[in-house]
């Protein structure tokens, strides 16, 4: 649970699309905590695919011991712009703590009424940050939803204390 990596595996593979292949063989290392993160990074050359994190307990669906990881100091930085019928809003995440900030939400509000706008498309949402790990978020929405305000961006999350 401090982020630390205690395994790295990587395999090249050659599937059909819609398929399922088993390329690596997972190994648990000793001395993990009670609860750990496995993330796997599906890429091409240059270019990452997918990215996804997985949570799991030493003894099989415990995961009360995330319950003890302390708040995140997660910096947070979104610039705002608007072209047209479109406001677009980039938002900087970095996780600033020595250990994961979980379940990390971006919610897109109303600046001056502070309701959530919807629909918005994000580029990702509920990240997981790693200590000292930065992702950079896109946002994107139509005017017509902000209802006459300009949009703001609310970060959260499970242990996550934002910092701006």
């Amino acid at each position: 649970m401090d982020g630390a990596l205690r395994w790295k595996k990587t395999a090249m593979l050659d599937s059909v699309e819609d398929s399922v292949v088993n390329c690596i063989p997972m190994e648990y290392p000793n001395g993990l905590s009670l609860v750990h993160f496995l993330r796997l990074t599906l890429s091409l050359p240059g270019s990452v695919v997918s990215k996804n994190l997985y949570m799991r307990g030493a003894q099989e669906g415990n995961y009360r011991a995330i319950r003890q990881l302390s708040k995140a100091r997660v910096r947070t930085g979104t610039e705002i712009r608007q072209h047209g019928d479109q406001w677009r809003l980039t938002t900087q995440l970095h996780n600033r703590s020595a250990f994961p900030a979980l379940m990390v939400r971006l919610k897109a509000v109303r600046e001056r009424s502070g309701d959530r706008i919807v629909p918005v498309l994000y580029s990702d949402n509920y990240v997981t940050l790693m200590p000292g790990e930065q992702r950079t978020i896109q946002t994107e929405l139509n005017h017509a939803d902000t209802r006459g305000e300009r949009p703001r961006m609310v970060v959260s999350g499970f242990n996550v204390k934002p910092e701006v």
